[in-house]
């Protein structure tokens, strides 16, 4: 005779094995991050040329109208330079955080091959590393905006 307790037993199991990933899905999984974040990253750093390259633009008119004028086309390009490093700073910005954010998308895909406290672990190690690394792109473009800010 079979044991009332075999169908649910078997249900344990079933849903037991189906809670971590396999090493080819977390292989897989890692690796569309990576597709993610190289793509994030990418067009981060364009979106940052592209502001640099204008920024530049502008220093590099304001700096031929310097040429022809004295006071106001120095005022001018000071501003313009403020304007530009502000720019720079907040491209460069944008550039770490996408990078950061890239990492920290591989770093929680390879934890889903973990269980448990390992997991968790592995979680909050990625979750503190995103952190310190927003936290320490935040104090550089900061630093960069009073160094703008001061320039004028």
């Amino acid at each position: 005779m079979k044991s009332p307790m075999m169908p649910i037993a078997a249900l344990a199991v079933l849903l037991l094995a189906g809670c971590s990933e396999t090493s080819t899905q977390t292989a897989n999984d890692v690796a569309e991050a990576r597709d993610d974040a190289a793509q994030d990253v990418n067009e981060a750093r364009l979106d940052a040329n592209e502001a640099v390259a204008d920024a530049n633009e502008q220093v590099t008119d304001a700096q031929q109208d310097y040429a022809k004028t004295d006071a106001a086309a120095y005022k001018k390009l000071t501003k313009a330079e403020s304007e530009a490093m502000i720019k720079t700073a907040n491209a460069e910005f944008d550039v770490t955080t996408a990078a950061a954010e890239g990492r920290y998308d591989i770093a929680k895909e390879k934890c889903d091959a973990l269980s448990g406290v390992t997991k968790d672990a592995c979680i909050s190690t990625a979750d503190a590393t995103l952190e310190a690394s927003r936290a320490s792109a935040t104090a550089i473009r900061d630093a960069a905006l009073v160094s703008a800010e001061q320039h004028e």
